[in-house]
């Protein structure tokens, strides 16, 4: 019998939906990563873009491909994910939730959105690891979000790999051409936001608002918020390790962390 081993949680930027067709550095870093690590034996995931009222769970089964974008080019439209929620692993994933006092509510209408579907087909061609889709409740906060990774930090152990998507810049009114240089508010975001990750403590971001250039990058916190839920799900003794930056679009940043004890 092979010995489960212990996943570390990561960040994976999702970028724009055409980042599932294009080739750029961001795109040849996902198709590069599966290589470097144990196969997981499940996936859990939360995207930026399942926002609900509460906390939701996939339900058991397959997952539909939610291309929930327009005006991209049409083969974006025809790709499928055909991804399935095992009901083993959703059970798991419930259970730690409602052992912390987590009420969820299991959903078997919304699948994966792209902020899963397009790093998860990357990273993950064949869909044949069984994941399971975590919401982002409204009015989460960064504290919020890492004790939902600490909470499930446990799966870790059992071979899980836990995912939050979404980017750690994101303002959609100030996308420039593809290759422009980004601007120091974006740069100076990203530095300010790894000096607050090395210091391994969610009290460094508590107050949102009086970062540097914070609602130049994030007019809403809904993209950076999945960032908080591997940092959690690390553990206390984790330390960030970026795997991969650049810069998508001229703003927005393709960063990918891993958060290993």
């Amino acid at each position: 019998m092979t010995e489960v081993q212990s996943v570390a949680p990561v960040f994976f930027a999702h970028g724009a939906p055409t980042l599932a067709l294009e080739d750029t550095a961001a795109s040849r870093f996902l198709k590069s990563f599966a290589a470097g690590e144990p196969r997981p034996e499940g996936i859990v995931i939360l995207s930026a873009h399942w926002e609900t009222d509460g906390l939701k769970l996939s339900a058991p089964g397959p997952l539909r491909t939610y291309h929930d974008f327009r005006g991209f080019p049409a083969p974006l439209y025809e790709i499928e994910y055909p991804a399935f929620a095992a009901e083993d692993h959703v059970d798991e994933v419930a259970c730690l939730l409602e052992a912390a006092g987590q009420d969820v509510e299991l959903d078997s209408d919304w699948g994966l959105d792209h902020g899963a579907w397009v790093p998860l087909s990357l990273a993950f061609p064949e869909a044949d690891i069984p994941v399971t889709a975590l919401s982002l409740p409204r009015g989460s906060t960064a504290e919020s979000v890492f004790a939902l990774g600490r909470t499930l930090a446990p799966l870790k152990e059992k071979g899980y790999l836990i995912i939050g998507s979404g980017s750690t810049t994101h303002n959609l009114r100030e996308i420039h051409p593809q290759g422009s240089q980004p601007p120091q508010w974006a740069t100076g975001f990203d530095q300010w936001l790894d000096a607050g990750l090395r210091s391994g403590s969610i009290d460094y971001f508590r107050d949102l608002e009086n970062a540097p250039d914070f609602r130049t990058n994030h007019p809403t916190e809904e993209h950076l918020l999945p960032l908080f839920f591997p940092f959690g799900a690390g553990g206390p003794q984790a330390k960030p390790e970026l795997l991969h930056r650049s810069y998508e679009y001229g703003t927005i940043s393709m960063s990918y962390f891993r958060f290993a004890e």
